[in-house]
């Protein structure tokens, strides 16, 4: 039986931690045993995965501790496992050199942002291959200098939903459109300030809708003071974080999805709609979500920030319920072809044997044996409570004296 570790930073709520629940799950039905792994910190959803019967690790930095020695124990915690996937941890990156010849290594990059390619395609001489969660991370990583050899795009996979029924989507007598917001509450990436103004046109279009915003995260308070200007009351409803089975039951009665991100990875919640049938109407990302959508056929797709082009998508719903439910059956014939997490799994089990395969090989040359220290960070070698310490008594500093 393969010891496989799912290495993360923490486990919050998000795309990620989803990802790697339903990979575990499949795993464990393919005869394998996953642990997860955690490096950084307590997260929300750090005991979900025991309520689902897998093992939970927390190799934690101690404040007394350098981050090279933190990253020396995540690398002993990881020795005895046969596949490693890491997923954005800093100190399970820098420590794949101290690992055994035997294990099999591999990077998953699930965002289209610096911080993540920073750390998921350093010591690269370290790990086996990377995994890339949507075309446009594959192509900006090879952009950064990985080999294309040395990189593949597997898409997410999400659960299949069977005996799906919603009437309202193939009833030409609901005039209420639903809508749904499904995501972390934060404007940089999700641009979750457009929701106001979005929903605003539909106001101003004379459309009858409601919208469940469903999600956590620091511009919450803003959205919530703009959105009163914005709509009718009653009009939305704010659920905050949900449980993954809650928040599905809620999207499932939904019409569309609204996701007017600024960037993503790949955004998996587009997977889960589509699989139930809901509409997405989405940012037009290049490499990323026009890889999915066929435009008009089974979802729309929007220029980023367009809050105008928004509003006009939905009240196309909204006013043509024979197209909304044609795109209905499209996204959810799309899920069930292209997205399930079967298919996605046996892209990682086929991965895994190549990797396995090279290792297997009398010419594969192991690895470095060293830390990759440029991931540690600051003076990695002193205790991180004392690293701490001068950082602010510089900041202090600094600001006294106008340094």
């Amino acid at each position: 039986m393969k010891k496989i570790a799912l290495v993360a930073y923490a486990l919050n709520i998000g795309g990620m931690e989803t990802f790697l629940l339903g990979l575990a799950r499949h795993l464990k039905t393919k005869g394998m045993a996953p642990t997860f792994v955690i490096t950084d910190y307590i997260g929300p959803w750090h005991k979900k995965p025991v309520a689902d019967g897998f093992a939970v690790e927390a190799i934690l930095p101690r404040i007394w501790q350098s981050r090279a020695r933190h990253a020396r124990r995540v690398a002993a915690c990881l020795k005895k496992f046969d596949i490693v996937l890491i997923n954005h941890s800093a100190a399970a990156q820098s420590s794949l050199g101290l690992l055994p010849k035997s294990v099999v290594a591999i990077p998953v990059l699930h965002n289209d942002s610096a911080s993540i390619y920073t750390v998921g395609l350093a010591n690269r001489q370290n790990s086996d291959l990377v995994v890339a969660v949507s075309e446009r991370i594959r192509l900006q990583s090879i952009a950064r200098g990985i080999s294309p050899e040395q990189i593949r795009c597997v898409k997410y996979g999400v659960e299949v939903v069977k005996d799906l029924q919603n009437a309202a989507r193939n009833s030409s007598k609901d005039t209420l459109l639903r809508i749904a917001f499904v995501g972390r509450i934060e404007h940089r990436q999700k641009g979750v300030l457009h929701l106001p103004g979005i929903l605003h046109g539909m106001t101003a279009r004379g459309i009858r809708f409601h919208c469940d915003i469903i999600g956590g995260g620091g511009d919450m308070g803003e959205l919530r003071v703009q959105m009163m200007a914005a709509v009718p009351p009653g009009a939305v409803t704010f659920h905050g974080p949900l449980p993954h089975e809650n928040a599905m039951r809620v999207l499932q009665d939904a019409d569309a999805l609204l996701m007017p991100s600024n960037y993503e990875g790949q955004g998996i919640v587009i997977f889960e709609a589509m699989m139930r049938g809901v509409v997405p109407v989405v940012s037009n990302l290049r490499d990323v979500t026009d890889t999915v959508i066929a435009h008009g056929k089974n979802g729309i797709l929007v220029k980023a920030g367009d809050e105008y082009g928004f509003a006009d998508a939905l009240a196309q719903l909204a006013n043509d319920r024979k197209l909304l439910a044609k795109m209905s059956r499209a996204a959810r014939q799309t899920a069930l072809e292209e997205y399930g997490v079967g298919a996605m799994v046996q892209q990682y089990l086929d991965i895994f044997a190549v990797c396995g395969q090279k290792h297997d090989n009398p010419g594969f040359n192991g690895r470095t044996g060293t830390l990759h220290y440029p991931l540690l960070g600051r003076w990695p070698g002193i205790p991180s409570g004392i690293v701490n310490m001068i950082v602010r008594a510089k900041k202090v500093l600094k600001k006294l004296f106008k340094i």
